[in-house]
């Protein structure tokens, strides 16, 4: 059986930072879900490799720290565009391919509450644009017959568009730039991936795993505690260069979050623990091709996020498509 494979990086699709949905409270800069179908596969050396992401998130929570507040019923609407650009060099790096990608996110969105703890109850709305953080990312990729495997090192440099929010009691209640799109603090993330595909059969089990490192927002005096991912797909590739699949997650801290901001947070809703984290699952479909000999690349892929805890419970849209040079 013949398989069109698109060699791509696991990292391309690496990150993404949306403050409003990427809470203090326990959700880092990293985008989950970003490593799915060939996650342990670098490109070609000497490729450059150019993707398109567009996403789109409906998200709702309980009260979450956001801007340094404690807001109720928060509910999100974020559309997102992510711009990856990555490089391949043919040269050996501990016995492996290295590379890089560069990640450009920008996006627009709206996030609706019912009120601020100890400010306001009533509805309000907040509607934001902006660049988010961009990501550098750093790999190097080994093959070895049917499993591919990649280390990588990104980071979250907090460049994106950031302003402190702030609130109005009104009447009427208003609040303003809490849906920040940078995270206005830079986060660390060493990742391990793999990738193990059959040719023969079409089958391909991809997983990768995490750990983020984010420094102190000193906007909010809050550091938030390092964030385990687990991410992984299970795909059955056909002979017409389609992939049809489920990919999933679990991403949870490994710590208390600490600072005065996440102390005050902490006691004003009561809480003892404000660790985060979050489960999500949904279907994927892939599709390679090529464009005269220029091999191009697509991905549809839902996630329905559950048993989420200090952080968003979301439904997540994604449609992405890369070309190889």
């Amino acid at each position: 059986m013949t398989i069109k494979i698109f060699w791509a990086a696991a990292s391309i699709l690496a990150a993404s930072t949306v403050s409003a949905y990427a809470l203090e409270g326990g959700t880092g800069a990293y985008l989950l879900g970003s490593r799915d179908t060939v996650a342990g596969i670098v490109g070609a050396p000497g490729s450059t490799i150019i993707t398109n992401n567009f996403f789109y998130w409906h998200g709702k929570g309980p009260t979450l720290p956001i801007g340094g507040f404690a807001v109720a019923n928060p509910e999100v609407d974020i559309s997102l565009y992510r711009l990856d650009i990555a490089h391949f060099f043919e040269a050996e790096l501990f016995g492996g391919t290295p590379g890089f990608v560069v990640s450009l996110p920008g996006g627009t969105g709206t996030l609706d509450a019912s009120g601020v703890v100890g400010r306001f109850n009533g509805n309000v709305e907040d509607k934001n644009t902006g660049f988010s953080d961009p990501i550098i990312t750093g790999l190097v990729g080994w093959h070895d017959s049917n499993l591919h495997y990649s280390a990588s090192v990104s980071f979250f440099l907090p460049w994106g568009k950031y302003n402190s929010s702030t609130v109005n009691v009104g009447p009427p209640p208003e609040i303003d730039n809490f849906l920040n799109f940078g995270k206005n603090r830079l986060t660390i993330m060493p990742v391990i991936s793999a990738t193990y595909l059959d040719p023969s059969a079409g089958l391909e089990f991809s997983g990768a795993l995490g750990l983020e490192f984010p420094l102190e927002n000193k906007a909010t005096n809050w550091k938030t505690a390092p964030i385990l991912n687990f991410e992984g797909a299970i795909l059955q590739h056909l002979p017409n260069g389609l992939a049809l699949g489920v990919a999933g997650y679990a991403s949870s801290q490994i710590g208390e979050d600490s600072g005065s901001g996440a102390d005050a947070f902490r006691s004003t809703i009561g809480a003892k623990s404000l660790k985060a984290r979050v489960f999500g699952i949904g279907p994927i479909l892939n599709y390679s091709t090529k464009f005269d000999e220029t091999p191009v690349n697509f991905k549809v892929k839902y996630t329905h996020e559950f048993a989420a805890k200090r952080r968003f419970e979301s439904d997540i849209f994604q449609v992405s498509a890369n070309v190889s040079f």
